[in-house]
């Protein structure tokens, strides 16, 4: 199990990740510990809205709901 570095995320959606069948709906703000970075940065923010496997309807929008679409 990864170690997750103290963010401000609204949740962690981790378990519900690891277990689930189907996309989970997710804030940009929440995070898990399968986070992959969408590109490589300095001093990145680990939320979903900058996560590889996040998928937002409204890219522009930090409050919009996305889904979290990680595969095993």
């Amino acid at each position: 199990m990864k170690n997750i570095p103290e963010t401000n995320s609204i949740r962690d959606h981790s378990k519900e990740v690891e277990a689930r069948v189907t996309a989970i709906r997710v804030s940009p703000r929440d995070c898990c510990m399968f986070f992959q970075s969408r590109t490589p940065a300095l001093g990145e923010m680990r939320e979903c809205w900058y996560c590889a496997w996040s998928a937002f309807s409204d890219n522009k929008n930090l409050h919009a709901q996305g889904l979290c679409k990680f595969k095993q």
